[in-house]
């Protein structure tokens, strides 16, 4: 039977900047299978449809279009370190209802966080490609090849990501299945991990360690990219909420097989150690560091080109198209006194939880720090020395103004280039940040804190203008850290431990940790993933730290903290503010760590097993 589709429903989006000289997104009418793949040009916008399935994570939960969803910041809302504004409640807004409570297996939709159909249409389309393309034209059999490792690239990425989201899920690796039949039972968590295993490696040895065409440097899989799906893929699998944990061993397929290995294996952190390494080994990756004229590393400028920087080597894959930035900016950006500057809308917030978990100017933690105070206000401006970071002002180094509450006085670099706190001159609108006089309202912010994490500083939210950065879903910093990880669980003690989280900390500008934590396995563990909490905010990593390591209920069934705003709401900017408060409760059960089947997909196949809880 012939396979129609129609190329204008496929191609909704254009994706990378790359495509732009064959991504037009004229309608072309109703073609065959076979017409599409004998025509190079209609081949290439295939192919840039299977990458457009690649989520802007921090961005919104699911799709990485469809309007208004975009404005929940991602994985960040379901963790504990953004907050949405009151717009958000009870609006049906996916991130909102999860912190809530209001999560049930009916709760995703289509465009906000249906992972499940999202991921399997990809998948399919791969299948499809993988089955019908071919030389023709000026699309060699040298091309094919290539473009078949890159989608097998993608659908080891998408599988890899579905494993996270909900365990066992079906594997299915070829397109006959999803065209005959739809009635796939969940294959078993553990095997998954064996096929990607195996997948990834052979495309890494396969695959080109950097390409020619410098527009793609970080759009195009590499050996790097798949060595680094899967290296945290195996991370995640020896975690606790896949490596002997009880919780799941009812959870069985209707034939009774078991989905989940409850039996601890040390063996799955040693190979999330050994496929960390396989990545360091490389050595083509560096930490991104900027230097001063002594020689010594710039902090503040080495973290913010971490993602402005777009040439830099510590990038080892991202999602090149700059589209979305805008609404990341406007959704951050704290509103001004300017009515036109209606984009500066300032949605998120980030909770006081995420605020103390930065360190001080010294690398401990705020209750360990004796110069950290709550009381009173700075007397001078604070600046940073050896740093090029131009304040708005114009002020080299000028990192909070006199008159700035001393919470936010001697505060590690990374505090200052990723928190937007009250008192401090806004980059985008140059005016001061006054949270205290238009937050707590229906559309603006809830705690007193915007996130400035990734944020264009030239943003302009009237003409829409932002600089250019790719969305990045990997890069080296997280891989010092897992390699940390794994081999304090399996190697405790061992130097490299130390190594690694300290190659981390020296280019955030702090100190490094005591040798004294090699000591102690479960104090090391503790301070490995605080390291993780600060270094990736906002890069859509804390949620799965906190539900792997099974902390949800610990962590995020709680009260967020937030500055006193609802006290103080239209009101001049008085010392009442600067007061915690308790102004929500979030709540999180044990089986949220798992999402939910959609329901629909449920009813459909009578051979899917729910997850436990749902």
């Amino acid at each position: 039977m012939r396979k129609i589709l129609y190329i204008s429903s496929i191609l909704f989006v254009l994706m990378f900047s790359s495509c732009k000289d064959y991504l037009d997104q004229t309608p072309q009418g109703l073609l065959t299978q076979e017409v599409v793949f004998d025509n190079p040009k209609t081949i290439k916008k295939w192919i840039a449809n299977c990458y457009s399935y690649i989520p802007v994570n921090h961005l919104t939960i699911g799709y990485p279009y469809g309007g208004s969803p975009v404005a929940q910041g991602g994985w960040n809302g379901m963790s504990d370190e953004l907050d949405y504004t009151g717009n958000f409640a009870g609006s049906g807004y996916w991130a909102d209802a999860v912190q809530k409570g209001n999560w049930t297996a009916s709760s995703p939709t289509s465009d906000q966080c249906n992972y499940w159909a999202h991921f399997y249409q990809a998948i399919r389309q791969i299948h499809s490609f993988l089955n019908s393309v071919h030389a023709t034209g000026e699309f060699s059999e040298q091309d094919v090849e290539n473009a078949k490792l890159e989608v097998r690239f993608l659908r080891a990425y998408y599988y890899a990501y579905l494993i996270q989201v909900y365990g066992a899920v079906p594997l299915i690796l070829d397109e006959v299945s999803f065209s005959e039949k739809g009635d796939f039972p969940r294959t078993p968590y553990d095997e998954i991990v064996t096929w990607l295993d195996t997948e990834l490696k052979d495309l890494a040895d396969k695959l080109p360690s950097s390409v020619d065409d410098k527009s793609w440097y970080y759009g195009q899989p590499t050996k790097g990219a798949a060595l680094a799906v899967r290296a945290r893929m195996l991370l995640y699998a020896a975690r606790p909420l896949y490596n002997g944990n009880a919780d799941l061993a009812g959870l069985v397929n209707s034939d009774g097989k078991a989905l989940f290995n409850t039996t601890y294996s040390a063996d799955k952190w040693k190979k999330a150690v050994d496929a960390t390494k396989d990545l360091l080994d490389m050595g083509i990756y560096e930490l991104h560091k900027e230097y001063n004229t002594d020689g010594s590393i710039d902090p503040y400028m080495s973290l913010i080109n971490t993602f402005f920087n777009s040439k830099n080597k510590e990038i080892i894959f991202a999602r090149t198209d700059n589209a979305n930035n805008y609404e990341w900016d406007s959704f951050c950006t704290p509103p001004t006194s300017d009515p036109a500057d209606w984009n500066a809308l300032g949605f998120l917030s980030v909770t006081q939880e995420a605020v103390d978990a930065f360190y001080t100017k010294n690398g401990l933690d705020i209750k360990e720090d004796p110069s950290y105070s709550e009381s009173g206000f700075s007397t001078a401006p604070l600046y940073a020395t050896n740093t090029k970071w131009e304040d708005v002002s114009d002020e080299v180094g000028l990192l909070a103004p006199a008159g700035t509450y001393n919470m936010y006085i001697n505060r590690e670099p990374r505090f200052y280039v990723d928190i937007m706190f009250n008192g401090q001159v806004c980059p985008q609108s140059k005016q001061i940040v006054d949270f205290a006089s238009w937050g707590g309202d229906w559309y603006h912010n809830q705690t007193g804190y915007s996130p400035r994490k990734m944020v264009d500083p030239t943003f302009n939210s009237i003409n829409k203008a932002t600089l250019y950065r790719p969305v990045v879903l990997y890069r080296l910093a997280e891989f010092y850290l897992n390699y940390a990880e794994a081999l304090n669980e399996y190697q405790p003690g061992n130097p490299d431990i130390l190594k690694y989280v300290n190659f981390v900390r020296e280019r955030a500008g702090i100190p490094a940790l005591s040798s004294s934590l090699l000591s102690d396995n479960e104090k090391m563990r503790e301070a490995i993933l605080r390291e993780r909490q600060v270094e990736f905010f906002c890069e859509s990593l804390r949620y799965f730290d906190i539900t792997q390591w099974k902390k949800g209920e610990q962590i995020l069934n709680t009260s967020v903290h937030s500055m006193n705003i609802s006290t103080v709401v239209n009101a001049p900017a008085t010392a009442d503010f600067y007061k915690r408060i308790s102004y929500e409760n979030h709540v999180f059960k044990n089986y949220f760590s798992l999402f939910p089947i959609p329901f629909d997909e449920i009813n459909k196949n009578k051979n899917l097993i729910q997850n436990p809880g749902w």
